[in-house]
């Protein structure tokens, strides 16, 4: 005897909906779809599980579907077991900015592949994400300086972070040396070092008026209308605050993200697949 899974599926909706097509419907076939394959069951168990008429099980029928419950409850336990063993728990260490989206990001579209697996993020500088990868303590690092046999990740832009009602919010690109005069907010980590850098190569002195920890506050400051302030695009938060607006540069200032992993881990190499997508 050859009794599937296609078929207990559509005896059981069947049962449950009192129709072939609605049954299809359910089970996203065709009423003809169904309709085969409770021919094809009947067949092979050698007598009718559904009354035509005023449709509804024979009494062979509803011992078929009591025992193809359990079955499918069971194929539906192995699955989970499968799933269970296919997902990998990774530990992912960042530097802060790209915890806000880039790394969430990645890891949404991970589990559209494993849905069971489970990501746990540490936050931290460039030099300790570095030295917790070399010692095992995350599986993937995510930074803003190179290292051996790093993998650049995306070009970062810094964006102007302007309160709505200040004058400048109205243009469309906002200069190095005008942002300095508006009074600025450095986002602070490795960010400072990088717009000192570029405003310099540009002739502009970076002087903040103001020293924070985290882009977060940067925004916060901008929608208070306290201060102007610069940050990398992946940590800005996506709408904005009403209160504040986000204009690029002129010219132009981006920071480097690299990711540091062992390529023989294919784990992680799936889950950077899946970051690289940003």
């Amino acid at each position: 005897m050859d009794v599937t899974v296609a078929q207990l599926e559509a005896l059981l909706a069947v049962g449950e909906h009192g129709s072939f097509t609605r049954a299809g419907q359910e089970l996203g076939r065709t009423q003809s779809a169904v309709s085969r394959a409770i021919a094809a069951l009947e067949s092979a168990l050698g007598g009718p599980v559904v009354h035509r008429g005023e449709i509804g099980f024979t009494e062979l029928g509803r011992t078929v579907a009591k025992h193809a419950s359990s079955v499918l409850e069971g194929l539906r336990a192995i699955n989970d077991l499968a799933a269970d063993i296919r997902a990998p728990t990774l530990r992912v260490g960042a530097v802060a900015s790209a915890l806000v989206r880039f790394v969430p990001a990645g890891v949404l579209r991970l589990r559209r592949d494993w849905p069971r697996s489970q990501v746990l993020a540490l936050q931290g500088e460039d030099d300790e994400l570095l030295a917790w990868l070399a010692d095992g303590t995350v599986d993937l690092a995510v930074t803003t300086q190179p290292g051996p046999d790093s993998q650049l990740a995306l070009e970062d832009e810094f964006l102007a972070v302007v309160p709505k009602e200040h004058p400048a919010s109205r243009r469309k690109r906002i200069r190095l040396a005008e942002l300095i005069r508006l009074g600025v907010a450095d986002p602070g980590g490795t960010c400072g070092p990088a717009l000192a850098e570029g405003f310099a190569a540009h002739g502009v002195e970076w002087r903040p008026d103001h020293v924070v920890r985290d882009v977060g506050t940067v925004v916060a400051m901008a929608a208070a209308g306290i201060t102007a302030g610069v940050a990398p695009a992946m940590a800005l938060p996506d709408p904005p605050p009403p209160a504040v607006v986000i204009r690029p540069l002129e010219p132009r200032l981006s920071r480097a993200v690299y990711l540091h992993y062992c390529p023989a881990d294919r784990d992680v190499v799936h889950f950077v697949e899946h970051l690289t997508t940003w």
